[in-house]
């Protein structure tokens, strides 16, 4: 059959017009390409920090949920169901005086008489008779609270249970004393599990509970003060080998509604159980377990660059806005905010904010060269506020690139206007660019930014192929993909316009969706990689420094080629039904071995969780002598090929 294959190319090659040879001249240099190109971007939607990479399995734990619009004590309850036990007359209630913190304010008390009460969580996606707190055979977890009493008598049990509330690890006994203290214990679980999070208060007395915790043992940065991120999510971002970090947003970093919901980056750093929860604009609450100095601790371990997203005194413009913007003094006084966040990350360990970073544990700076300030603002009052705010930003800190937003469309008036304003204004800053359009229009427009100026730079700080709706999500299937890879080769043509890209959303707990497609999803056991992700990963890997000039046309085949000082890096995409089989000449080329990876297979296909890898790449040898060879391209396919120069 293989041999069939290379005679049935040979003859097309002879006698037919529909193949082409590409060739490859490796001095036809075009342009350098950005080394920042690839990288992801980071947002708590569809659960991707609490309940994802922050691995926190408790909903609710500190008692502080609310409501965003219609915000109501009874909230506070939320993941909590309690139960009294035998005939005792026990009751709770919130309460907010004496608290942990000022920024912890609400906390349960219970007052149990001669019986005993079962406090019991269940997790994020669970019901009062279906915990969702999932522990698996033999995994340990860390367990945790923070207790206060002083006048109780009797036991207090913390486990995992089931439905029964019959303990499934051991189990973690306290004595409160008159002061909030924490304790904590490992444990292993007995079997696999879906249930609930149990205090069991035995006695007579009144006990304060807040802070209650479940996490898996074996997550990264568990000395982080907040407790450390899911290990498996993490090795997975990683091996996307991005070179930035765009968080904590997007719509969650303008803030909703209202002025209190502006994402407040000093709410986020320090001990855990002092930082200020948030509503999101998303649906439940940000707990902040993932703050500024967790992501700057990412970007570390991932070795990528920080890009850290202000608002810009401007709350989000796709939502109704219910109070007036910052005006122009209030913005003046918040850039300040924007100077102390830069200092918490750059200054001194002996500066006020830097010495805030050192007593979190990480005493040398990181490093910043970014600063977004505004999502996906446009218009006057935007425009106004961020040249107010990136004026104080470059005076003091004239090395940071600022970063202005386009707004959250592609095409037509809001765009145009936003980049008449730029260029006019702001032409040294970097754009922050996105749309998520249908796969066609990524297909139709894969020469973008062949036609954009070059004297302003742009960050794609947001994309994606959006499939028709099928039930009741967007489904994430190979011809998206492929259309996002065709896209990708116009990006990396025109790297030395476009300096970072990113898709977006970025993480998906299944189950828990408020936007489809997304580039990863996960269950709280599994982590699932869609056909966007391995496009993604398939060209981050096969980066070059140079983008190389090439003639080659083929209907429905795209293609780019980039080298470094070791190798050439083809990538071609073909989003056709039909197989194509064409030639590669390399000028001055040598007899080698070029390692190819290739993405393949039927336009629908996806992969999930039954399946998972219905759609991966697959790698092998393709034999170059002189520097000529020949592939077949396998019909709705991304081929990578890398053919050493040395």
């Amino acid at each position: 059959m293989k041999k069939l294959l290379i005679f049935v190319c040979i003859f097309l090659f002879a006698f037919s017009g529909f193949s082409e040879t590409l060739f490859i001249d490796p001095d036809d240099v075009k342009c350098e390409m950005s080394d920042t190109l690839y990288g992801l971007f980071f947002e708590d939607i569809n659960c991707a920090a609490d309940g994802g990479l922050y691995p926190e399995i408790l909903l609710n734990r500190s008692f502080e949920y609310q409501s965003l619009l219609n915000p109501q004590r009874h909230d506070r309850y939320t993941g909590w169901r309690m139960i009294r036990i035998g005939y005792g007359d026990s009751e709770w209630e919130l309460r907010n005086d004496n608290p942990i913190h000022a920024n912890n304010e609400t906390y349960l008390s219970v007052s149990v008489k001669n019986g005993a009460v079962n406090l019991m969580n269940q997790g994020f996606n669970g019901s009062a008779m279906r915990g969702d707190v999932k522990v698996f055979k033999d995994q340990k977890y860390d367990l945790s609270l923070y207790a206060r009493s002083d006048d109780f008598e009797g036991e207090i049990v913390v486990s995992v249970t089931n439905s029964g509330a019959v303990p499934v690890t051991e189990t973690m006994r306290i004595e409160p004393n008159d002061t909030w203290t924490k304790y904590e214990m490992t444990v292993t679980a007995e079997r696999d599990t879906n249930g609930f999070f149990t205090i069991e208060i035995i006695g007579d007395g009144n006990v304060d509970i807040d802070m209650a915790s479940c996490m898996p043992s074996d997550r990264t940065g568990k000395e982080w003060p907040g407790g450390g991120i899911r290990t498996d999510i993490f090795e997975t971002l990683k091996d996307l080998n991005p070179k930035f970090l765009r968080f904590p947003g997007g719509c969650v970093a303008e803030g909703s509604h209202f002025r209190s919901n502006f994402y407040n980056w000093k709410d986020t750093v320090g001990p855990v159980e002092t930082r200020k929860e948030n509503a999101n604009t998303w649906g439940g609450m940000q707990t902040y377990g993932i703050g500024f100095y967790e992501y700057f601790m990412m970007c570390e371990a991932l070795g990528a660059y920080a890009v850290p997203v202000v608002h810009a005194g401007v709350l989000c413009q796709a939502r109704e806005i219910k109070e007036p913007l910052l005006s122009v003094e209030e913005t003046k006084a918040y850039a300040q905010d924007i100077l102390d966040l830069i200092e918490f990350a750059t200054g001194d360990a002996t500066s006020e904010w830097g010495s805030l970073r050192a007593e979190m544990g990480h005493p040398d700076p990181f490093e910043l060269k970014y600063i977004a300030i505004g999502n996906e603002n446009w218009a006057a009052p935007y425009f106004t506020r961020y040249g107010i705010l990136e004026k104080i930003v470059k005076e003091a800190y004239p090395n940071i690139t600022t970063i202005v937003a386009a707004g959250p469309v592609a095409e037509g008036g809001l765009i145009n206007d936003s980049w008449n304003n730029i260029r006019r204004s702001f032409s040294d800053s970097l754009v922050d660019e996105h749309y998520y359009m249908d796969s066609g229009w990524f297909l139709k427009n894969t020469n973008r930014y062949d036609r954009y100026p070059r004297t302003t730079k742009v960050f794609l700080g947001e994309f994606a192929a959006h499939e028709p709706v099928q039930g009741s999500r967007r489904p994430n299937n190979l011809y998206a993909a492929l259309c996002e890879a065709a896209y990708l080769t116009g990006i990396e043509r025109n790297s030395d316009l476009v300096e970072m890209c990113c898709y977006a959303p970025l993480l998906a707990r299944d189950g828990m969706v408020d936007w489809t497609p997304n580039l990863i999803w996960f269950n709280e056991k599994d982590v699932l990689l869609t056909p966007s992700f391995h496009i993604q990963k398939m060209f981050s890997e096969n980066a070059g420094d140079e983008v190389l000039n090439t003639g080659f046309d083929l209907e429905n085949v795209y293609h780019v080629v980039t080298k470094t000082k070791d190798a050439i890096q083809i990538k071609i995409v073909n989003v056709s039904e039909d197989e194509k089989c064409i030639g590669i000449e390399i000028e001055n080329g040598k007899t080698a071995n070029a390692e190819v990876t290739e993405l393949s297979g039927k336009r629908s296909d996806t992969n999930s969780f039954v399946k998972p890898e219905k759609v991966v790449p697959v790698s092998f040898e393709l034999e170059f002598e002189n520097g000529e060879s020949k592939i077949t391209l396998k019909p709705m396919s991304c081929t990578i090929i890398v053919v050493p120069m040395k």
